[in-house]
């Protein structure tokens, strides 16, 4: 028996099916750097261990790297694509789902590459020397990019989103450009950097945990909030 799809439907799914397709997209557009940065998982340890004899390895600030590459792909991948939607009569509700759904992806994205990294430095370190960290704190270490990779990804997002909001008006543009992302900057960065400050030893798990969860969603619903009321351009105007 024929399922027919009802017109409604299809277009209820639309917007999913437009995040899918923006999370491929941005894949083939970063594969090589992505595979690059694998690479460098694998091999950095062992170079690092024979040319100063140290049982460390790169990934870390690989994968810190990285999530500037998610949070300016964001970012652009709005800029760029937003006048063709709005031209094209995708509606501001349906552009914010989908970019949703493409941070998601992106993040869940960032998070397995992250663990395949952290894994793989682990055992290349094991054949040369001894890891630095057992597999729990690499599971742990990985575990934290479920926050950190989504706040660099709707930070990115939620500039460009605020900058095609508020346009062009003059005082208004200086706060947008230099102090507003500077403030997701700290923001993003003391989440992700939490581990390596003073501070870090008077923190638990659960209030980090708790910390990122508030900071993520803020950025999600400032985000939404912003796609929503993003001015639509009259036809022909």
């Amino acid at each position: 028996m024929t399922v027919i799809d009802h017109p409604a439907a299809a277009l209820g799914r639309r917007r999913y099916r437009l995040g899918a397709r923006m999370f491929t997209t941005a894949v083939r557009w970063l594969r090589w750097w992505l595979i690059a940065a694998l690479a460098l998982a694998v091999l950095g340890g062992p170079v690092i261990h024979a040319v100063w004899g140290a049982n460390a390895g790169a990934w870390t600030a690989t994968i810190s790297v990285l999530q500037w590459f998610a949070a300016i792909t964001g970012g652009m991948y709005l800029h760029t694509s937003l006048p063709g939607l709005i031209s094209r009569g995708v509606t501001r509700r349906e552009i914010t789902a989908a970019f949703l759904v493409f941070g998601a992806l992106a993040s869940a994205g960032l998070a397995a590459l992250a663990l395949t990294g952290f894994a793989a430095e682990h055992l290349m370190l094991g054949l040369v020397g001894q890891p630095a960290d057992t597999w729990g704190e690499v599971l742990e270490k990985s575990a934290r990019y479920l926050l950190i990779a989504p706040a660099y990804f709707f930070a990115g997002a939620l500039v460009t989103a605020a900058a095609a909001r508020i346009g062009k008006e003059g005082a208004f543009v200086v706060v947008l450009f230099l102090l507003f992302p500077a403030l997701l900057i700290a923001g993003t960065l003391s989440l992700e950097m939490f581990g390596y400050t003073v501070d870090a030893f008077t923190w638990r798990a659960a209030a980090w945990t708790g910390s990122g969860i508030a900071f993520v969603a803020a950025l999600v619903a400032a985000l939404v909030l912003v796609l929503r009321s993003v001015p639509v351009p009259k036809r022909g105007g």
